[in-house]
């Protein structure tokens, strides 16, 4: 230890002596350290910015849930509007089908006359021998409980909340209410921020043909999108990301393609299936927006430590 010592002292002795070749070496030695010291700065900046990304793509997801919460707690209200009318229950619980359908044009047609539009109701009696029902609304009806989540149906793809009709421990009909997925486009762009959902390829077989004739999309990988609803910036600058970032925004849960900044969150149906994703985000440039502070800071810590360089070689020189 005490040799390995006496040769540092001896080395630094002679590079002294050698006025050049020492101002080299300390040279060498700060910039090493300077540029090392810009690679850790750098690196935990660059580590902030995913963790500030990651979190504004968690709170895209609780905003989603929120949005979806206050529409569940609307289904509900306007269900006891039904329950609570012992004439339309009567109606049901007799299977008068003529009359069900005039309640359902009845209701559905004040609620676009409000411009409420893509939200429906509809009444299911089961002494209606005619209709096929679908696999949601038999469980309904076997299980007696209230189903609640989305569902592809062939005239497109809806949240939906499906109410049992129950008398002496026995199902009778069924109350559905139903908002299309696209609704959530509106709440989105209230607050400033954009929306669009993507369905799965594999869903489009459910779709009817009217619904699905020359309104769908290729998108990214195997998703499509209804371009009718969705003619916007947002949604048609998806179809211009190249594999590589699709992949990486399907793997890591966001993405900044230079315009946007993009998160999503898989949909998942009553039936337990995936049958698409919701694509949140909004401008990279919005003013005060979490993604330009991130960005500024990654910027403003790099510019500090370039210019603690440039000071350092300067005060050498």
């Amino acid at each position: 230890m005490f040799s390995f010592v006496k040769f540092l002292q001896n080395a630094f002795d002679k590079l002294r002596k050698n006025k050049g070749l020492w101002f080299s070496t300390i040279t060498f030695v700060a910039l090493a350290g300077i540029l090392f010291s810009i690679f850790v700065i750098t690196s935990m900046t660059s580590s902030v910015s995913k963790k500030v990304y990651k979190t504004m793509s968690n709170d895209y997801k609780l905003k989603s849930s929120i949005f979806e919460n206050l529409q569940l707690d609307q289904f509900k209200k306007d269900v006891i509007t039904y329950t609570d009318n012992q004439a339309v229950l009567n109606v049901i619980e007799q299977g008068n089908l003529s009359e069900i359908k005039k309640i359902e044009d009845r209701v559905n047609a004040k609620f676009k006359k409000k411009g409420i539009n893509n939200y429906f109701i509809k009444l299911y009696s089961v002494k209606d021998k005619k209709t096929i029902f679908r696999t949601s609304i038999t469980s309904v009806m076997n299980s007696k409980n209230i189903v609640s989540g989305y569902e592809v149906m062939s005239d497109g793809v809806y949240s939906v909340y499906l109410y049992p009709l129950i008398k002496n421990d026995t199902v009778y009909g069924v109350i559905e209410i139903k908002e299309s997925i696209h609704s959530y486009k509106r709440s989105f762009e209230s607050l400033d921020e954009s929306y669009v959902f993507l369905l799965d390829k594999k869903m489009l077989t459910k779709i009817g043909i009217e619904a699905k004739n020359q309104k769908y999309n290729d998108v990214v990988k195997d998703y499509v999108v209804q371009r009718l609803v969705y003619d916007t910036k947002f949604a048609g600058t998806i179809e211009n990301m190249d594999k590589l970032k699709v992949e990486s925004f399907l793997d890591k849960g966001y993405v900044l393609d230079g315009l946007y900044y993009r998160t999503y969150k898989p949909i998942i149906d009553v039936n337990g299936v995936n049958i698409g994703i919701m694509v949140m985000g909004e401008l990279i440039d919005t003013k005060g927006g979490f993604v330009n502070l991130a960005d500024d800071m990654t910027k403003t810590v790099t510019t500090v430590a370039l210019g603690l360089v440039i000071s350092i070689l300067l005060f050498m020189f």
